[in-house]
């Protein structure tokens, strides 16, 4: 394989995480790193070492452009500049790997996915449990019927997030200042991982997703933030299975991501930290499969590796695309257009300082904790802080409208 030439856009926050991906579990041998875009890279972790390798740095990608071309653009930017720098980057012959959401509304998506088609580029969007050799395994079994038919997949996440976390220009915010949607949540961004799951390995194809039907959401709100921090949504899918995710970062205890996916023939779980994620499958027999700790940085790092790949021959396949996005971005632009966000009550939130400021409702977890083992919304379980819930189905919703925040607005 050639040597890539690889320009990464945001060098700070995400990106500076993917720069230590790439010094552990990337070979340096496949890439060459040729720049680091970023509008403060003096603030950039890593700017004395790369500026001392040698890395030149840019504030734009169009100042980048003017002065050089690069084979792969990884774009770790905010999610409101993703759309213009995807266009920009594969107007210049360059492949994308954009880190995800890949845009804020379907819309964006589409028209990064027909550009990509135009100029003949090949995009990856960073959902890395799409990429990774576990789920991409997992998925073949399902797909060749080993597992039996889907019956109810479940996702439970409870991270805890300080007020720091939302000391940000576009966290858990609606619109940027200059009016261009961000529509940043849990459910969008923070766990978008596993919502996206959800949908990857019941695709038809190893790069396809599901889209469900309908939807039953109850979404709340204890950061007083613009969208929401707490997320509980079930839904249906065409073939009568389900899936269920209860997600919060008002919740008083970390409890790291619980996958458990069920089907016909077998029950497959996911759970502990990053690196002790193990995907098993355990079978009506007794027998169980081991996929591998999806969750573990290396296999993180496997998005880099494969779109260099790609890069240096596109022939190779893309495991998460554009399309294979667009049923975990439909299913969060219809919850943010048609579903209600309630207020977690204020009597039972918490401020605490240790180990740094923040707001959390303590037994929370615990709540989530048994909606995702019942697969049942807080409302059906009467939990005197729940509400109705929003019910909609996704029939024929193809673009986000935000008529609801313009309202909002006025």
């Amino acid at each position: 394989m050639k040597k890539v030439r690889l320009a990464l856009v945001g060098a700070g926050g995400y990106g500076n995480y993917c720069l230590g991906l790439m010094e552990r579990f990337v070979d340096p041998k496949t890439y060459e790193l040729v720049a680091a875009i970023d509008p403060f890279y003096e603030c950039v972790p890593r700017f004395e070492k790369l500026k001392a390798q040698g890395v030149p740095f840019y504030r734009t990608l169009e100042d980048f452009f003017a002065a050089d071309t690069t084979d792969l653009v990884l774009i770790a930017s905010p999610i409101h500049m993703h759309r213009e720098q995807c266009i920009l980057a594969m107007q210049h012959g360059a492949h994308v790997l954009c880190e995800k959401p890949l845009a804020p509304i379907v819309q964006d998506a589409l028209i990064i996915r027909d550009a990509a088609a135009e100029y003949g580029k090949k995009l990856g969007v960073g959902f890395q449990m799409s990429f990774c050799d576990p789920i991409q395994n997992l998925k073949k079994d399902i797909r060749a019927g080993l597992l039996g038919a889907p019956k109810s997949l479940r996702s439970y996440v409870s991270w805890q997030r300080f007020d720091s976390y939302y000391n940000s220009p576009w966290k858990g915010r609606v619109k940027d200042a200059q009016g261009h949607w961000i529509l940043d949540s849990i459910l969008t961004n923070a766990t978008a991982h596993y919502l996206h799951n959800t949908f990857f390995v019941l695709g038809n194809e190893q790069d396809s997703a599901a889209m469900p039907q309908s939807l039953r959401v109850e979404l709340y709100n204890g950061k007083g933030i613009e969208t929401f921090d707490t997320a509980f949504v079930q839904g249906e899918f065409a073939d009568g299975s389900d899936f269920f995710i209860a997600v919060t970062h008002s919740g008083d205890r970390n409890i790291d991501p619980v996958l458990r996916y069920e089907f016909e023939n077998a029950v497959v779980t996911a759970s502990g930290n990053d690196d002790s994620a193990e995907i098993i499958a355990t079978f009506r027999d007794g027998t169980t499969k081991n996929y591998g700790a999806a969750l573990g940085e290396y296999h993180v790092a496997q998005k880099i590796r494969t779109m260099l790949a790609v890069a240096a021959d596109p022939a190779l396949p893309v495991p998460c695309t554009a399309d294979t996005i667009l049923p975990q971005l439909t299913v969060c632009n219809a919850i943010c257009d048609q579903a209600d966000v309630h207020p977690l009550p204020a009597a039972r939130m918490e401020r605490v300082t240790e180990p740094e400021p923040g707001i959390f409702m303590p037994g929370l977890s615990d709540e989530a904790w048994r909606c995702f083992e019942e697969g049942r919304l807080p409302s059906a379980l009467g939990y005197d802080w729940a509400c109705p819930p929003s019910e909609f189905r996704l029939d024929g919703y193809t673009a986000f409208s935000g008529a609801r925040f313009d309202k909002e607005a006025h």
